[in-house]
């Protein structure tokens, strides 16, 4: 006596159900852990302000953002909004900013003079032009052919408040790739267990 076992297999219609499953069920899915993955990744770039940039304002804070790929494939794209990334650009990249760039005058960038009262971080403060001008300074070229410098004169001698040079130089401080990549790899089993179907 003997029974015999036989499997069929139907490659085709196999087939179909693979692919209705990734298209209904598994790309969404996909998606959905991207989406999550993207928020996650911004709001760890937006904490990061805090410890790599010098008392970041709000428009700063939330100078990050995501949206879906374009490709077809489950995706997001994590990016710096327009508005913010002539500014964040040279924080990322590093880069040498010229007259006329974003943040500048049209004869150079404005740096502090060697008399300058400075904030707590190190930077001329938002109104220290406006305030030196009210208190009697002025604009000067201190060296003929080269841009002003903003003065106030003393009694032993010029103060220099402020100086505007051809150009300047950043190095890179934000660490925008890092960030977003240790982001994913600390909640990518999370965002698949959340979202892949059991």
């Amino acid at each position: 006596m003997a029974t015999e076992i036989r499997f069929a297999f139907d490659g085709a219609s196999f087939s179909r159900r693979a692919r209705e499953y990734v298209r209904g069920i598994l790309r969404p899915a996909l998606q959905q852990a991207a989406d999550y993955l993207g928020a996650y990744a911004r709001l760890r770039l937006m904490a990061a302000t805090q410890v790599y940039l010098d008392d970041p304002i709000q428009w700063t804070v939330n100078a990050f953002a995501y949206r879906r790929g374009d490709g077809g494939q489950p995706s997001t794209v994590v990016f710096v909004r327009e508005s913010q990334a002539a500014y964040l650009g040279l924080e990322v990249r590093g880069g040498v900013r010229h007259a006329g760039d974003y943040a500048t005058t049209r004869d150079g960038p404005l740096v502090p003079g060697r008399d300058a009262t400075l904030d707590e971080n190190g930077n001329l403060p938002r109104d220290a032009v406006a305030e030196a001008l009210a208190a009697g300074a002025r604009w000067a070229r201190l060296t003929p052919g080269k841009p002003a410098a903003l003065v106030l004169p003393g009694r032993d001698r010029l103060q220099v408040l402020a100086v505007i040079v051809e150009e300047t130089t950043y190095r890179p401080r934000f660490p925008f790739n890092d960030i977003v990549r240790d982001a994913v790899l600390a909640k990518a089993p999370e965002a698949l267990a959340k979202h892949l179907p059991r």
